[in-house]
């Protein structure tokens, strides 16, 4: 996953409220954020497989940006 990858990414975050994302079991939080990606930008399947592990592993970070 290259840089301008990520920053779309966290781009997404921060577009998205509390209410949208906050309560969303972690399977459809992760799929939540990759379609948004994905509607912006192609993804082959490993930076698919990439980005869902960062969107896994972010997760609390994510929540904590996102809440403000």
């Amino acid at each position: 996953m290259d840089a301008s990858t990520l920053r779309l990414l966290w781009s997404v975050v921060l577009e998205n409220s509390p209410e949208s994302v906050s309560n969303l079991p972690e399977g459809l939080f992760v799929r939540h954020l990759l379609e948004q990606v994905q509607a912006r930008v192609c993804l082959t399947v490993d930076e698919q497989t990439a980005m869902q592990s960062y969107i896994q592993i972010k997760r609390d970070l994510i929540l904590e940006m996102i809440q403000g």
